[in-house]
């Protein structure tokens, strides 16, 4: 606020000199005559080395006030190089908003990010402005513009002085990156609140657990589809941090955990459980009766076609330039071979799941369970739990990573101050002023008060 102060007042004594000598010289021409006048202006003294020097010293001295004034002004310019952005669209496809470059919520993480002092949100946004870099028309169809370039510039009020404004511009561009990252790329989480476990059976337990951790899985091979050589700052790719995950699953999970309740049957209501399950048998057994029944009838259709209808059958057709050819067509046996083939798995996958259902009833009826039992169970189920929760942690870092890494790429952020090029340019124009200002007070000086 000081430098400003003295910035424009220093400004304004020039520009007052140059009016009150400007006006003075008006006044007083008809003092004179037109001789006087132009002895006046020739004999008058446009160079020496006292104006050179006063005009050296002021200059320097408005210069100093004014680079610091000028760096309380910064600008950056973020540029969307990813395919949607030309049609006006974030990178998962909804509607971009320039405005969320300086939303609240960006600058709150700014704040939060460079831990700055005695500045609200309120404060630093009424300092900040948004724009298209390259702004249409809407007259005409030929003036339409889907701008992919955005100015942000900073200004500093009272309440931010105290800032670096270059810090403060870095500041909201990163913080912008990381928001933008959070909302429109990859993202990935599991259920937040932890659920029950003691509301739930052991193997429904079993079951979660091992939902949980495919989910996992599901991502990280997902983001390893998409580049599998991205490597962490930890020196991890997704496919390692995947491997980890899969050991983990078919260790802890399918074999620790799944065998010890089920070597020693631990279950909370026995009787309402093995109901559960034999419920389940009774379904899945109509589902693996109605299965093999078109398992049988697709083999009947089959047996129905004759040797020769079964053969390659070449049929002509032609190719892109218009030559024919004999092309292999399928005829319907080849369709129900598929058919009967998915059937048979169908049924292989109920006889599974009966044969499981089947086995934890055993189980659960032939073996008496403990207190140990439960309690080592329980202690198992809540070291899965975190160990899972650690692994989601791990992917969700990781995805992120790639893409912050991603969006280095696409989001592109170029920071500029005032140059030293326009800087010297004020200073040359507040030169001019000065030397004016001293030439015409001297020459004012020259005319007469009264004829």
């Amino acid at each position: 606020m000081f430098t400003e102060i003295v910035q424009k007042l220093i400004l304004l004594i020039v520009v007052a000199v140059i009016a009150v000598s400007a006006v003075i010289i008006f006044l007083r021409l008809k003092n004179v005559n037109a001789t006087e006048r132009k002895q006046i202006f020739k004999t008058a003294e446009y160079i020496n080395a006292w104006i050179i020097l006063v005009c050296f010293v002021a200059t320097m001295v408005y210069g100093v006030f004014n680079h610091f004034e000028l760096k309380k002004s910064v600008s950056a310019t973020i540029s969307l190089n990813y395919s949607e952005a030309s049609g006006a669209l974030n990178s998962n496809g909804t509607r971009y908003n320039m405005a969320e470059i300086i939303s609240d919520e960006v600058i709150e993480r700014a704040i939060k990010k460079g831990a700055l002092e005695k500045v609200t949100v309120k404060q630093l946004k009424n300092c900040l402005s948004v724009y298209p870099l390259v702004q249409g028309g809407v007259d005409d169809e030929k003036d339409y513009h889907i701008s992919t370039e955005f100015a942000v510039e900073y200004h500093a009020s009272k309440h931010t002085d105290h800032l670096d404004s270059e810090n403060v511009i870095n500041l909201i561009t990163t913080s912008y990156k990381e928001y933008y990252i959070e909302k429109y790329t990859d993202n990935f989480s599991l259920n937040s609140k932890k659920p029950d476990f003691d509301k739930m059976e052991y193997m429904d337990t079993v079951a979660f657990l091992d939902k949980e951790a495919t989910a996992i899985l599901n991502y990280l091979y997902g983001m390893a589809g998409k580049n599998s050589s991205f490597v962490t700052e930890n020196g991890s790719t997704f496919n390692s941090i995947a491997g980890k995950v899969h050991q983990f699953k078919e260790t802890q999970i399918n074999q620790n955990l799944k065998s010890l309740i089920l070597q020693n049957g631990i279950v909370k209501n026995k009787a309402e459980y093995v109901d559960r399950l034999s419920y389940q048998n009774k379904n899945v057994d109509f589902d693996r009766r109605k299965n093999d029944a078109s398992y049988k009838i697709s083999n009947q259709a089959i047996d129905m076609y004759s040797e020769e209808m079964t053969r390659v059958v070449l049929v002509p057709t032609w190719d892109k330039t218009g030559k024919y050819y004999m092309g292999r067509t399928k005829v319907g046996v080849d369709e129900l071979s598929v058919m009967a083939t998915t059937f048979s798995d169908y049924v292989a996958s109920n006889e599974k799941e009966i044969m499981d259902n089947d086995l934890i009833i055993d189980k659960i009826s032939s073996n008496s369970q403990g207190a140990q039992q439960y309690a080592s169970a329980d202690t198992l189920i809540d070291s899965i739990y975190n160990s899972i929760k650690g692994f989601e942690k791990e992917a969700i870092n990781a995805g992120r990573e790639y893409s912050r890494h991603k969006m280095n790429q696409c989001v592109a952020v170029s920071i500029y101050g005032v140059s030293f090029i326009d800087e010297l340019k004020t200073l040359v124009v507040f030169a001019a002023l000065v030397y004016l200002a001293i030439v015409l007070n001297s020459i004012s000086k020259k005319f007469p008060k009264k004829a």
